[in-house]
């Protein structure tokens, strides 16, 4: 089958839940040997039987994504168990307390934070992984998921999440320019909103699901299955001569500054006023 990763090396971060625990199911239910990253021990042991469950192949290891020596560890763990590393999904990250704010009042030591969370731990991971990818000589798959965030100015409190994930895009562009000569694709994922724990509290009740999904023209929020899928094929030989890409996955989503947010957001400070 063209989508699937048979036999390769997967190595997935924030592999514990939401977007990342559904792209390390899928490479293991589609033959990979799945090397699952995240800080909590609790839920790798859960991916793990999870996996093994559904008769795929899996390895877990703990890992701070923010401390590099923790992610040269990781490279070097799924390499002792399995040999190689043939893709590196670069997932984990998030927000962070003190820069979702306007950018007037974000905060030196949050900015670093997320600095730290969402650039610099991909480059680090990336590095890791491309390393041993040239090594080996046969080449492999680095896969950066970004968000619609990254393309549009995003008001509101998400704008140093937007500006770190707008780096990632130019990171993955660049990487994909210098290690092409040893097939090396690097490519990117930009989702939408996605029904994950990270923004469960954002999703409290029915009504307000119903109305953040009106923003998507396909009408409903994103799964973390959706993003899973594109995370596959990037895998894959599908996209064999696919590098330098960022593949939307938004719904029919095009522009990141969501009305309703801001809306809100500019009624909230008004009644703080």
């Amino acid at each position: 089958m063209v989508f699937d990763v048979e036999g390769k090396v997967c190595v997935v971060t924030g592999a514990g839940r939401g977007i990342g625990y559904a792209i390390a199911m899928a490479y293991a239910t589609n033959g990979g040997k799945v090397v699952g990253a995240a800080r909590s021990a609790e839920d790798l042991a859960k991916l793990q039987k999870d996996i093994e469950s559904a008769g795929g192949e899996a390895h877990v290891v703990k890992t701070d994504v923010t401390e590099k020596s923790e992610i040269d560890a990781l490279a070097a763990a799924a390499v002792e168990k399995y040999g190689t590393i043939d893709v590196w999904v670069n997932n984990a990250g998030g927000f962070v307390d003190g820069a979702m704010c306007d950018w007037i009042d974000v905060e030196p030591d949050a900015m670093e934070e997320m600095w730290k969370l969402n650039v610099s731990s991909y480059v680090f991971g990336a590095q890791a992984a491309a390393r041993v990818m040239r090594a080996g000589g046969k080449g492999g798959s680095l896969i950066f998921l970004s968000s619609l965030d990254a393309l549009n100015a995003c008001p509101g409190g998400e704008g140093c999440y937007g500006a770190a994930k707008a780096a990632i895009t130019h990171i993955m562009q660049t990487m994909a320019v210098e290690l092409g000569r040893y097939n090396i694709r690097v490519n990117a994922i930009a989702p939408g909103l996605v029904q994950t724990p990270l923004v469960e509290p954002f999703l409290t009740t029915p009504e307000i699901i119903d109305q953040r999904s009106q923003y998507y023209p396909l009408g409903r929020i994103g799964q973390s299955s959706d993003v899973a899928n594109a995370a596959l094929y990037m895998a894959s030989e599908a996209s064999s001569y696919v590098s330098g890409a960022t593949l939307l996955v938004s719904g029919g989503a095009i522009f990141n500054s969501d009305p309703i947010r801001y809306l809100q957001a500019i009624s909230a400070e008004q009644e703080r006023r």
